[in-house]
This record gives C-alpha cells, sequence and structure tokens, in this order.
C-alpha cells in the first residue's frame, strides 16, 4: 500500500501541467459438501432421490457463489461513486490551476477516496466468489493503487494515461456486475472537457 503521507502543499515543486482528463460514473464459503442424510430401507437410495439430492446441493452451491458476486459489485459500486467524485473533484481543479501546488488539498482527497475505496471492496474478493467478478475487481484494484500512486508523485502529464486505464477496468468491472445486480441508468466513462496547456512539459522532480 502506497504511504498515505503526502508532502505539504506548500513544500511542493511548481510544475506545469497538462490537462487531464477525470473519469466519471452515474450510477459464506460456497458448499463443497453436504452431511450425510439417512435413507430409509436396508438398501441403497434409489437413483431418483440421488438425483434430486445432488440437483439440489448444486443449486444450493450456486447460489452461495452468486450472493458472493452480488456483495462484491454492490461494494465495487457504492465505492467508485466515492472514488470517481474525489478523483474528479482534484482533476477539475488540477486542469484549472495547471500546477499541484494550485489544487489546495484536493489530491490528498482524491488520494484518500481511492485507498479508502479500495480497502471497502478487498475484503469482498474472497476464495469463493464468482472468478469473472473477482477477476476484474483484482484488476481495478491493482488500476486504483496506480492511480493514487501517480497522485502522490504529483504526475502531471503521466498522469493521463494512468487515470484512464483506471476508468477502463472500471467499466470492465462494471460490465461484469450488470449480471448480477441492476446497474444505475448510465454508467459511460464519458471524459470532462480538457483544459488546454499552454505551459512547458513537466520538470523532474528534485
Amino acid at each position: 500500500m502506497p504511504d498515505r503521507g503526502a508532502a505539504a502543499v506548500g513544500g511542493r515543486r511548481g510544475r506545469a501541467v497538462r490537462s487531464v482528463t477525470a473519469a466519471t460514473i452515474a450510477l459464506g464459503a460456497a458448499l463443497s459438501g453436504a452431511c450425510a442424510s439417512t435413507v430409509g430401507g436396508a438398501g441403497a437410495p434409489a437413483p431418483g432421490d440421488v438425483a434430486i439430492y445432488r440437483s439440489e446441493l448444486s443449486a444450493s452451491a450456486a447460489a452461495e457463489v452468486r450472493a458472493e458476486g452480488v456483495e462484491l459489485c454492490r461494494e465495487s459500486m457504492a465505492s467508485m461513486v466515492v472514488m470517481v467524485r474525489g478523483f474528479n473533484a482534484f482533476v477539475a481543479r488540477l486542469n484549472t490551476a495547471q500546477s499541484y501546488p494550485g489544487v489546495g488539498d484536493l489530491d490528498e482527497k482524491a488520494r484518500a477516496s481511492l485507498i479508502a475505496g479500495a480497502d471497502q471492496i478487498r475484503p469482498k474478493i474472497t476464495e469463493t466468489a464468482p472468478p469473472d467478478v473477482s477477476a476484474p475487481a483484482r484488476t481495478f484494484l491493482a488500476s486504483t493503487a496506480r492511480l493514487e500512486n501517480a497522485i502522490r508523485r504529483e504526475l502531471s502529464a503521466g498522469l493521463n494515461p494512468v487515470s484512464g486505464q483506471w476508468s477502463r477496468d472500471k467499466q470492465r468491472l462494471l460490465d461484469v456486475c450488470g449480471a448480477y445486480t441492476p446497474l444505475p441508468a448510465a454508467s459511460s466513462a464519458t471524459p470532462r472537457p480538457s483544459v488546454p496547456s499552454t505551459t512547458s512539459p513537466d520538470r523532474p522532480r528534485g
């Protein structure tokens, strides 16, 4: 986990910032067996009884797995709202100020929202969660960590590709979750209008 502490705004080097695109968003373990049950009579259970038993067991296990997928999707969707709100507020100010000192504490708030959202999603990715949800969820958390680190390092032009990948990974997870729980009316990743940069490229950090 990246260091959550960041240098004070006043101590940062001012640097030119190219416009950055913001992402937007509108928004038990599986059963592996069962207790033995007594079958009446001295002989083996009837084939039909065995088939029904196995069918019920399979349906129960599938329901458990699906329930974990629903829980993971619900937590992911709720956390994304907080993440995107914090990140968009930071990017809007950065595009205007064109430097990190000019954003005030919005970069720290954006980082905090990304970290908090990831911390809420991570425990829901269990070993028995459906892979079609857990895999893109892990990818999204990895992208979130890279984005948080990019903000911590005060990247400017380099922030665009990182945030773009984060937005795409977010949308992939949302697309998968559509099969598990209803999504908000619109979940597009339409970027904010970028502010043209009239200043020079990044200077290396000292």
